[in-house]
């Protein structure tokens, strides 16, 4: 049986040096804003990345980059 959720558990991001990272949003701790994009927080890791902080709304609800 398939189960389907539309819940965002990864998003895809450019992060400041141009590479497409991956985010697991259940392991986020913090998003907050920079001069040259957002920083997501994780536990073990801080990525920066060029998304404007504005848009992080409708990223994590399915929208793209």
């Amino acid at each position: 049986m398939f189960n389907y959720s539309s819940e965002v558990k990864w998003i895809r991001v450019t992060d400041i040096d141009g590479g497409l990272v991956w985010i697991n949003l259940a392991t986020v701790e913090r998003i907050y804003q920079t001069s040259d994009g957002s920083t997501f927080e994780c536990a073990d890791t801080v990525t920066r990345t060029t998304v404007p902080f504005e848009k992080i709304p409708d990223l994590l609800g399915g929208g793209g980059q």
